[in-house]
């Protein structure tokens, strides 16, 4: 079969998922395309490019996937379906996911790119809320910490109690989702006493 590197990707991705991001080799990586390690060179530079192009995939898989979920929604639905789509991938893929997570070099434009489509992708499921500047990234980075530690716990095999994983998590987002309604109920009242047509 064909080496490329859309296959390199999906058994590279394959190897990360079973056996973690950091667990992921040159050496397993080309006995699982069917060659010799130092083929497997000539076609990437070593395990940093690979976890590069897992990165890649990855963050464009999870806006791709965001812009399904969120697609004709608003307001708490839309937020919703951003989480339990967010946390799917994450649980699905836990090695490619891996992979999403370090911050680009500020020299990989391509990298940033793709990092940069998935934050505005996910602001816009939360501009219901009418929440700018710091807030809406606030409210971004707590949305993304919320999935990343329950997905994280999930995968990692936590979370025995007979109460379901499901009904934790989705009571975790209206919990969010209550608080997202706080924020921007105060935003919307400092912006009146601030703005004096508001108070006229």
């Amino acid at each position: 079969m064909k080496v490329d590197l859309a296959r390199i990707r999906h058994e590279a991705g394959a190897l990360a998922n079973r056996h973690g991001l950091d667990g992921l080799s040159m050496s397993d990586l080309a006995a699982a395309l069917d060659i010799r390690t130092p083929s497997l060179y000539s076609h990437v530079a070593g395990v940093e490019e690979v976890k590069r192009h897992l990165a890649l995939y990855g963050l464009t898989e999870l806006e791709q996937g965001a812009v399904r979920a969120t697609v004709g929604k608003s307001g708490p639905d839309a937020v919703r379906a951003l989480f339990n789509g967010y946390r799917a991938f994450a649980y699905r893929n836990p090695g490619v996911y891996a992979a999403t997570i370090p911050t680009p070099p500020r020299e990989d434009t391509e990298w940033r790119v793709a990092s940069s489509r998935l934050t505005q992708t996910c602001l816009a499921a939360l501009q219901g809320y009418g929440l700018k500047g710091a807030e809406a990234i606030h409210a971004l980075r707590g949305l993304r910490s919320l999935v990343h530690g329950f997905a994280s716990l999930e995968a990692a095999g936590a979370m025995h109690h007979t109460v379901k994983r499901d009904e934790s998590f989705a009571w975790l987002v209206e919990v969010f989702l209550a608080g997202l309604q706080k924020a921007a109920a105060q935003a919307q009242a400092h912006k009146i006493t601030n703005d004096p047509k508001g108070t006229a």
